[in-house]
């Protein structure tokens, strides 16, 4: 992993173990949360809510009901009946997942189910405006208000039909950014765990990156936590 881009694989096998650590560690300033993975959220995989939004736009085009039910694999995520990812939706507050801008920059991304927003870490925001970030993300902004609604989330949280619009993107500042165009999967990676954890930025900087690799090497050979 040393000085190496940080790929899709990489990435959701990281994802998952610090997910496995944390709750495994009872932190108790923890986060109630979960996570996705790149198959969920990527824009090129053929079963992600993007590869979703042509036939959508189809449907509501043609005044016809979109069918959730012939879309399980999304589904299964919500619901809690994928493999490793087994902790339902309604039951939870935020689900982090890694997310590709422009095929050659990561972004953290958190499903904020607690206020219904889409929330961006960029570690490299010079890169990509506001706005292109919130163009980019409309799919995940309009898809998964109806994904979740198809699964009844919305009426098992007592929301009102308000939560069922666009969802807003919040992009998060005042945050250490990268300096360098290769880090930005490691800045995501600690951005996810010391957010989940509760644990404050403050060690989170480009001087740490090189030991942060190290580290998440160990921790992955080892199965040792560093809590």
């Amino acid at each position: 992993m040393c000085r190496r881009w940080l790929a899709d694989e990489h990435l959701d096998a990281l994802f998952l173990f610090i997910r496995l650590k944390i709750k495994a560690a009872g932190i108790p300033s923890s986060q109630n949360f979960t996570t996705a993975d790149t198959i969920f959220m990527v824009w090129n995989r053929h079963v992600t809510l993007f590869a979703k939004w042509p036939l959508y736009k189809e449907c509501i085009k043609e005044d016809r009901p979109f069918d959730w039910d012939e879309e399980y694999r999304l589904v299964d995520y919500v619901v809690g009946s994928k493999e490793d990812f087994q902790d339902p939706w309604a039951s939870i507050g935020y689900v982090y997942s890694p997310f590709n801008v422009h095929g050659n920059h990561w972004v953290l991304l958190c499903l904020d189910l607690v206020s219904c927003q889409v929330k961006v870490w960029d570690s490299l925001p010079s890169l990509t405006t506001a706005e292109e970030i919130t163009n980019i993300l409309l799919p995940i902004r309009e898809l998964l208000p109806k994904l979740l609604d198809s699964t009844g989330f919305f009426d098992r949280r007592g929301r009102s039909s308000t939560y069922k619009e666009p969802w807003p993107v919040v992009i998060v500042d005042s945050i250490s950014l990268q300096r360098n165009n290769s880090d930005c999967g490691v800045f995501i990676i600690k951005y996810f765990e010391y957010i989940a954890a509760g644990v404050g930025l403050d060690t989170l900087c480009q001087e740490n990156m090189s030991y942060f690799r190290k580290q998440l090497a160990f921790q992955l050979w080892t199965n040792t936590p560093m809590y």
